[in-house]
C-alpha cells in the first residue's frame, strides 16, 4: 500500500459537509484559526493566486468556485499525476531563454524559493509568481506547456480564459500595459521525460496581448467581494456534480486511514501517480 501525501485537514473535525445544499461549512474553531492569522500568514485564508481566477470568474464549464474555496482555506485535494507540472519546471526556464534571444533581453525570473512563492507580498489579497518580465519591453511573460491537440484551438480561437486572466492580473499588478502568453505545445510522449524534449522541434507561439484596464479592475473587484463573502461565512459556494466529483471524495475522508484507501484506490484504476513513479 502507498502512503497518501500529506493532508492536516479532515471531514467532521474541521468541516461539515451539507449534501442537500452541496456545501461545505467550516467548523466554528477551524474558522475562526483561519480568520485570526494575518494575510501574510499560510495558516490563515490562503491569497488569491492568477490560477485562481479563472475558477472564481468561472471563465468556462471547467471551472469552479467551489475549488477555489477549497483553495482558499487549504483544503485542496493534491496533484494526483505531476507529469504536467515537471513539463512545465523543466521546459519553461528553456522557453525563457528563448524569448530573451527574440527580444533581445534578459528577462526577470521570479525564483519559487526566493520569493516564497508570491512575489506581490504587499497585496493583502493577490499573490503568486509570474514567469518572466520584460523590463525594458515593459512586457509581463507567461509560460504555459499544453498538448499539441490544442495548437488549432489557441491559434484560431483563442488562447483558454483563465490564462489570459491569470498574465492579465500579474501585468497589472506589475504596473505594465502589456503580457504575452508564450506556449509550447508538446506531444503524448514528452510527458514521459520532458528533460529528452528538443523545444527546437516542437511548435511554440506566443500570444500577445494589451492590459484591458476596466476588465481588470472589474476582475478585481469581483474576487474581492467573493473572498469577503466565502471568508466571513465559512460556507463554501455549491459545488458542480461533474467538475468536483474528486475533490468531495477527498473532502469525504475523515481520518488518514480514509484517505490512505482512497489514494490507493486512485492508483488502482490509475487515476493516481505514486511521486516515485
Amino acid at each position: 500500500m502507498y502512503k497518501a501525501p500529506y493532508r492536516r485537514f479532515y471531514n467532521e473535525e474541521h468541516y461539515q459537509i451539507n449534501w442537500e445544499t452541496q456545501t461545505i461549512k467550516l467548523n466554528p474553531e477551524f474558522h475562526k484559526r483561519l480568520l485570526s492569522f494575518p494575510y501574510t500568514n499560510p495558516n490563515g485564508f490562503r491569497k488569491l493566486t492568477g490560477t485562481a481566477l479563472g475558477d472564481i470568474l468561472e471563465v468556462d464549464n471547467f471551472k469552479s468556485q467551489f475549488a477555489a474555496f477549497a483553495r482558499l482555506c487549504g483544503l485542496a485535494m493534491p496533484v494526483l499525476d505531476e507529469k504536467y507540472i515537471r513539463a512545465g519546471v523543466i521546459l519553461e526556464p528553456k522557453i525563457l531563454s528563448l524569448v530573451e534571444q527574440a527580444i533581445g533581453e534578459e528577462l526577470q525570473r521570479f525564483d519559487a524559493k526566493e520569493y516564497q512563492y508570491d512575489y506581490f507580498k504587499e497585496n493583502k489579497l493577490f499573490g503568486g509568481l509570474p514567469d518572466g518580465f520584460a523590463k525594458q519591453n515593459q512586457i509581463i511573460i507567461e509560460i504555459k506547456t499544453t498538448n499539441e491537440k490544442n495548437y488549432d484551438f489557441w491559434t484560431n480561437k483563442e488562447v483558454p480564459i483563465g490564462y489570459q486572466k491569470q498574465a492579465q492580473l500579474y501585468a497589472y499588478l506589475m504596473g505594465v500595459d502589456s503580457f504575452s502568453i508564450v506556449a509550447i505545445f508538446l506531444k503524448d510522449e514528452d510527458y514521459t521525460d520532458p528533460n529528452q524534449v528538443d523545444i527546437l522541434k516542437r511548435k511554440i507561439k506566443n500570444f500577445n496581448f494589451k492590459v484591458n484596464k476596466a476588465q481588470v479592475l472589474d476582475d478585481i473587484k469581483f474576487c474581492e467581494e467573493w473572498y469577503n463573502q466565502y471568508t466571513k461565512s465559512g460556507i463554501s459556494p455549491k459545488w458542480k456534480n461533474g467538475i468536483d466529483n474528486d475533490l468531495i471524495e477527498y473532502l469525504k475522508c475523515k481520518n488518514q486511514d480514509e484517505w490512505t484507501q482512497l489514494y490507493n484506490h486512485w492508483i488502482a484504476i490509475k487515476k493516481a501517480v505514486p511521486n516515485h513513479e
